[in-house]
């Protein structure tokens, strides 16, 4: 045997290793309760991985459906220790995005776009959009507790009625009620922070 039969014999395997270090697949199953998660995979014919990690970027996680797409790759070419690095799903990619855009997305028709001819888009085509905070809102340089109050003030401020007293009866039948001003705003009386709650509460 001449040596470049002999050095071809001992790079084979090598090469081999080389060659499966680096899988496409196709996510079959999803584990996401624990701190890594681990999917299931099907890569070359009739070979399915079990228990490989996903690693994901610190901040964004998600849980990708049956079907999504996934990049594994195995350190040494050791096929029965892989890693996905990537997780994409064409079905339902955002597409045509202008140069510099981003989008986080679901299968639902739910996303956040950022793009600089728009600016911040927020769709949510079959659900509410609920925003929860222990603080205040803010909208712009206001919050939304001051944006709201301030928006009945100029409601209440703009609208009058005619023909309210200090005080009278309205008879209704053999009902008689009586009225008082209260914190009744009369006309021409201007709305100020005493007829307004403290807080704000929008869901």
């Amino acid at each position: 045997m001449d040596f470049v039969s002999q050095l071809n014999r001992f790079l084979d395997p090598i090469r081999n290793r080389i060659r499966i270090m680096i899988g496409r697949a196709i996510l079959s199953l999803v584990n996401d309760s624990n701190g890594i998660q681990l999917l299931q995979v099907d890569l070359m014919k009739d070979e399915t991985k079990d228990g490989v990690e996903r690693i994901q970027n610190y901040g964004f996680t998600s849980h990708p459906k049956q079907g999504a797409e996934a990049v594994v790759v195995f350190p040494s070419g050791n096929r029965d220790t892989g890693i996905a690095v990537a997780v994409d799903d064409s079905r339902y990619r955002i597409k045509n995005l202008p140069e510099g855009g981003v989008a986080l997305y679901d299968h639902d028709g739910n996303y956040v776009k950022l793009t600089e001819s728009d600016g911040i888009q927020i769709e949510a085509p079959n659900k509410k959009v609920f925003v929860k905070a222990s603080g205040d809102i803010e909208i712009g340089n206001t919050s939304l507790t001051k944006l709201v109050n301030d928006t009945f003030k100029d409601l209440f401020n703009s609208h009058t009625h005619s023909g309210v007293g200090l005080t009278g009866t309205i008879n209704v039948g053999a009902a008689t009620c009586a009225i008082t001003t209260g914190n009744v705003l009369l006309p021409n009386q201007q709305m100020n922070d005493s007829h307004l709650t403290s807080k704000v509460k929008a869901q």
